[in-house]
């Protein structure tokens, strides 16, 4: 079982097409890693193919969406495409293939945890902390970027080779940090996935009330929270359906996301989909950390312990493969909003050694 991953660092510059492109180019140098990464693509899409609510259209359909609201993604997509030698469709799919699987109620091929945290306050300023939960086979496929697109704010992000956009969280040249999680929900449908909001998000927003101001105008998929923090120190969160959407801030104290919706409006689009064994375990998270920050945490050293927090079955925060086979944790990263700096590992973070990438 692997432990720990290394995590590339990578600068890009210029339009979404070439964005996409310099993403893929270190892949594409070597051979065999590029192979392995076809074989995955195939592997995930085939069983995405395999259930019975996919269609290409309706694949399609939420391609030509993003293609008129947000065309620099599906650019985006293309660029990857053309270094890799996969068909853009089909690495389109794999990056929307969870929203299929929760259609599906086919919980087990996506399975995504995650745990986020906001901080308004630190001995480094405002911090949003964020373990990745996911399959132990997307760990190696994790990049950290430095984006300096040839449109809107430059930002670093910690990302997923093959998806376009900012999967899984990001900060940008202002300090305004966001953090996503997965939350299995009945309201979803054709709309901006969390990694197209991310990078609009950033490419185009300064402080929190912006970015929520956006989040409530947008078409979306659904699926999903926010967690957002800005270098003034004001927090957020979004709680996100297709339909319906909720969000709240603060600036002071701290805001978290685990993977359930806690809003009354949307709490009751909340699937809980873990087996017996695992029942709870985003509300038993959520509670952990609202008592750890509640009495401390509130430093960047403070912050990383939180992340390497282990407890039990249902509220450990660092999660080792072992409790749920083949879901762990495959990264931790923390932004800090006004050192304009991201701080990461890829594996378990109470092994952690921490990587820096800083805007520059």
């Amino acid at each position: 079982m692997t432990e720990t991953y290394p995590i590339q660092t990578i600068d890009l510059a210029g339009s979404p097409y070439e964005l996409g492109a310099g993403l893929s180019r270190t892949l594409a140098k070597d051979t065999a890693r590029l192979s392995k990464f076809r074989r995955f693509v195939a592997q995930e899409n085939t069983q995405v193919k395999s259930l019975p609510i996919y269609t290409e259209q309706a694949s399609n359909k939420v391609f030509a969406l993003l293609k008129q609201r947000f065309p620099g993604i599906t650019e985006w997509v293309e660029g990857m495409a053309s270094k890799l030698g996969i068909p853009a469709k089909e690495l389109f799919l794999f990056s929307i293939g969870g929203y299929f699987s929760d259609m599906a109620h086919a919980f087990d091929l996506r399975r995504d945890g995650c745990s986020t945290f906001s901080l308004s306050h630190s001995d480094q300023g405002p911090i949003i902390a964020k373990n990745r939960d996911s399959k132990s086979a997307y760990g190696p496929w994790q990049v950290a970027v430095r984006v300096r697109p040839q449109k809107g704010f430059g930002y670093l992000s910690m990302t997923t080779y093959g998806v376009p956009g900012v999967n899984s969280s990001g900060m940008n040249e202002h300090g305004l940090a966001v953090a996503d999680t997965h939350v299995p929900s009945s309201d979803i449908g054709p709309g901006l996935p969390r990694f197209a909001l991310t990078e609009k998000i950033l490419t185009q927003c300064t402080r929190v009330d912006e970015a929520l101001g956006m989040i409530m105008k947008e078409p979306l998929m659904g699926r999903g929270n926010l967690v957002l923090a800005d270098a003034q120190g004001a927090l957020g969160v979004a709680e996100l359906g297709h339909r319906r959407r909720a969000v709240r801030s603060c600036t002071s104290g701290y805001l978290i996301n685990t993977n359930h919706f806690t809003d009354p409006l949307l709490q009751s689009a909340f699937l809980e989909t873990n087996p017996v064994s695992l029942k709870g375990t985003s509300e038993a998270r959520y509670s952990r950390l609202s008592e750890l920050l509640s009495t401390g945490g509130h430093t960047l050293a403070g912050a990383k312990q939180i992340m390497a927090y282990h407890g039990g079955t249902l509220d450990s925060l660092c999660r080792h493969e072992e409790m749920e086979p083949p879901h762990r944790t495959i990264s931790t990263v923390l932004y800090l909003s006004q050192q304009r700096k991201m701080i990461f590992f890829g594996g378990y973070p109470c092994m952690a050694q921490y990587q820096e990438l800083v805007w520059q």
